[in-house]
C-alpha cells in the first residue's frame, strides 16, 4: 500500500513523472504548449498538499491497527 501510494504521488510531481502525464501533454499540444517547469508548478503545490493531507492521516492508519 505505501509503495502504491508513493509512487502515485511521485509521479503526480513532475511532467516525466508519469507516462500518462507525458500522453495528455502530447494529445494537448495543439492546444496549449505545456512544459516542464509550467508543469512542475501545479504538480509541486498538489504534491505537497496531498503529503500533507495523507500522511498525517497514514500514520494514524498505521496506529490503528498496529503496524
Amino acid at each position: 500500500m505505501l509503495l502504491g501510494f508513493v509512487t502515485t504521488v511521485a509521479g503526480n510531481l513532475t511532467l516525466i513523472g508519469s507516462v500518462a502525464n507525458i500522453i495528455v501533454a502530447e494529445k494537448a499540444a495543439d492546444a496549449h504548449e505545456l512544459g516542464f517547469f509550467e508543469y512542475l508548478r501545479f504538480g509541486l503545490v498538489s504534491t505537497l498538499v496531498v503529503l500533507a493531507v495523507c500522511v498525517p492521516a497514514l500514520v494514524v492508519l498505521a496506529r490503528a491497527i498496529g503496524t
